[in-house]
C-alpha cells in the first residue's frame, strides 16, 4: 500500500479555520468534540484496527460476546478514524462513544446520515455483553455482522469522498 498522504486541507495537521457542518460546530462548542492534530499514519492505523476488529468479529470460533464487542469496536474505531482524518476527537466524559458516532455521521454527510440510529442496537448489545450477559443471544450475531459489513464500507466511502487519494491507500472491508 502507498503511504498515507499528509492532507493539505488541514485534516492531518489540525483544523484551524476549517468550516464545520452546524452539528459539528455545536459539538465543538459544548466540548463533545475537540480539535486535535493527527498525522495521516496515525489515523490510518486506527482505520486498520477497525478493519482488523471487523475481521475478528467474523471468526468462526469467536464467542458471541467476543464477536459483538469486536463488531462494535470496529464501528467505533472507524468513526474515530474519520474524526481524526478531520483533526477531531471526541471530548471526554459520559457518552464519548456516542459522540464518536454522531461526529462521524455529521462529517460523512448523506453517506452516514443513518449511522447513529443504525448503530443503536449494536451499541446496546455491546453494553449488554459487558453488563448483562443474558441480553444477547445467537440470533443477534448475523444482524450485527450485517451492520458492520454496511458500516465500514460507508465510513470508508466518507473518507475517500473527503480525500479521493485515500482510495488507493486505505484497506477496504470486507
Amino acid at each position: 500500500m502507498s503511504p498515507v498522504p499528509d492532507l493539505s486541507s488541514g485534516s492531518s495537521s489540525g483544523s484551524q479555520g476549517k468550516e464545520w457542518p452546524g452539528s459539528v460546530q455545536r459539538m465543538l462548542a459544548i466540548g463533545r468534540l475537540r480539535e486535535q492534530a493527527f498525522s495521516g499514519p496515525e489515523w490510518a492505523a486506527v482505520w486498520r484496527k477497525a478493519v482488523e476488529s471487523a475481521r475478528d468479529a467474523e471468526l468462526p470460533d469467536m464467542s458471541l460476546d467476543g464477536a459483538l464487542r469486536s463488531a462494535y469496536d470496529a464501528g467505533h474505531l472507524a468513526c474515530l478514524a474519520l474524526l481524526a482524518s478531520h483533526g477531531l476527537r471526541p471530548g471526554g466524559g459520559p457518552g464519548h462513544h456516542e459522540m464518536a458516532f454522531a461526529g462521524a455521521a455529521a462529517l460523512g454527510g448523506s453517506i452516514l446520515s443513518d449511522l447513529v440510529p443504525d448503530s443503536e442496537e449494536v451499541r446496546l448489545l455491546r453494553a449488554g455483553s459487558m453488563y448483562d450477559p443474558g441480553l444477547a443471544d445467537d440470533s443477534d450475531l448475523e444482524p450485527t455482522l450485517g451492520w458492520i459489513r454496511r458500516t465500514l464500507p460507508a465510513i470508508h466511502a466518507a473518507l475517500v469522498e473527503a480525500n479521493p487519494a485515500l482510495a488507493t491507500v486505505l484497506e477496504s472491508y470486507p
